[in-house]
């Protein structure tokens, strides 16, 4: 049952210039549970001209922090379009779990605004998580055992390997 669940379910990190008002998406990371895996992607977002307008847009200290520069955006990144098709394929109409619902709802808002496409909620991967725990493990007590990468992906993937450490299901990879 649980793991029937699981394979309803996809987990989202944003990374982003900043976390002011003024600050925009980076990078978008998903993760999926599939046929006793899980699966992973993330891509690089080349920021629009209106991102870009406010001076205080791009923090310094995000870049050292995630590594991803302005020149990775402007060589590697997807424009917002390709970055949601990406991202709706990979996720389908799967319950979309993140453990900042708020910080990565507004990014994730500004990606679907300058993409044309529809928003998507994102339900809290804590609670999520806390609900399917075994043995009254927390949230936290789980999360020690995976680091933050501060890469979207990476740090979807761990999401995904924090909730099927807490559910007992065993993953191939």
């Amino acid at each position: 049952m649980i793991q029937d669940v699981a394979y309803r379910i996809a987990f989202v990190d944003l990374e982003s210039s900043g976390l002011g008002s003024a600050s925009y998406p980076t990078e978008i990371g998903w993760a999926t549970i599939q046929e006793g895996r899980i699966l992973s992607g993330a891509c690089l977002i080349k920021p629009t001209a209106r991102w870009l307008r406010p001076s205080t847009a791009w923090n310094s200290a995000s870049q050292r922090l995630t590594g991803i520069t302005k020149e990775m955006l402007d060589r590697q990144g997807v424009s917002p379009r390709e970055a949601m098709r990406r991202f709706l394929a990979a996720v389908r109409e799967r319950l979309v779990l993140s453990d900042e619902p708020d910080f990565d709802a507004f990014w994730l808002g500004q990606l679907a605004e300058a993409a044309d496409v529809d928003p998507i909620k994102l339900a809290d991967a804590k609670s999520t998580i806390i609900e399917v725990a075994r043995n009254g493990q927390t949230f936290g007590d789980i999360a020690k055992e995976f680091p933050v990468r501060h890469r979207a992906e990476a740090d979807a993937r761990r999401l995904a390997l924090i909730y099927v450490r807490a559910a007992g299901i065993e993953v191939i990879g």
